[in-house]
């Protein structure tokens, strides 16, 4: 499960290529049955309707199906948030909320020692306050990247008044993603437009961005904020890799293969079918192990052990 592929530069050429440590960037904490009703736009648009996106599934469930398939860990998020109409934010706020999610996840990365890197969602319009709970999440429950869903915010990823949780999460060393591209929930695009993680990058030129469900319809301006900022990396959370456009695969080919991660985006996509797909994408040796885990490990870190 945590084995790694063998060292190119060896000078034994009958070592045998071993299978890459896999490390998925996107797995959302279960929930517990009946705390959410699944988001009918999501659940008509991914073909989902099992239990566990409905609820019901334990840690202990998905931690083996994780064994089973040799993901050796990956970054579990909670991302607190209501179905709304579609012009009406969906986050909920506040420092209770962030400490009740980060308690959960906290709680979890205890009880799975050496497992997972932990992610929560914080509503960036809350500004300097914002920027507080950045520092709550990370100094006191270890929390290693913050989720921004701009569908659910109704701001843009470019807006100054996320600036203040910016600033905190690069001065915290914690990892930014960012939702781009079109939702899957009704919810408006453009505050999701790939290019609007230019000018953050441009800001923030220590802060880890990650792009995260590609971009689509703006590819081209993916591909571009891969390629321009060296802090910009991808995850293929939300998209079965076999529907990954070419443009991508062709940055993890040919032009920097330590940009983009593999991702479930579990339950919204199973990770049986997204982690099949992903090790049948026809990639050299190097990019393959990096884009499978090594990228992740590097731009998330390690878990903690215990």
């Amino acid at each position: 499960m945590t084995s790694t592929v063998s060292d190119p530069t060896s000078d034994d050429s009958t070592t045998a290529e071993t299978e890459p440590r896999v490390f998925d960037t996107w797995i959302n904490l279960p929930y517990a049955p009946g705390e959410v009703v699944p988001d009918p736009s999501v659940v008509q648009r991914f073909k989902r309707g099992d239990s566990a996106y409905e609820g019901g599934q334990s840690m202990a469930d998905v931690v083996a199906e994780m064994d089973r398939l040799g993901i050796s860990g990956g970054v579990l998020t909670k991302y607190p948030r209501d179905i709304t109409p579609p012009f009406v934010h969906g986050i909920q706020s506040g420092e209770e909320v962030v400490r009740n999610a980060c308690e959960r996840l906290a709680s979890i990365q205890a009880e799975y020692p050496g497992r997972f890197v932990t992610a929560v969602g914080i509503d960036p319009r809350l500004a300097y306050d914002a920027a507080k709970l950045v520092r709550i999440a990370v100094r006191e429950y270890g929390i290693k990247c913050i989720r921004v869903c701009p569908m659910f915010t109704g701001i843009p990823i470019d807006d100054k008044l996320a600036y203040p949780m910016y600033t905190a999460a690069c001065d915290e060393g914690a990892v930014m993603t960012f939702n781009v591209g079109a939702p899957g929930p009704m919810k408006p695009a453009k505050l999701q437009r790939t290019i609007l993680i230019d000018e953050v990058a441009l800001a923030f030129p220590e802060l880890k961005i990650v792009m995260t469900h590609m971009g689509d319809p703006w590819i081209s301006e993916t591909v571009a904020m891969l390629i321009k900022h060296p802090n910009v990396f991808a995850m293929t959370s939300g998209w079965a890799p076999k529907y990954i456009p070419e443009e991508i695969w062709n940055v993890q080919r040919k032009r920097n293969n330590t940009k983009l991660m593999w991702s479930s985006d579990y339950p919204i996509l199973p990770f049986e079918r997204t982690i099949n797909e992903g090790r049948a994408i026809d990639l050299p040796a190097e990019s393959r192990a990096n884009f499978l885990g090594l990228n992740a490990l590097r731009v998330f870190g390690e878990p903690p052990a215990a």
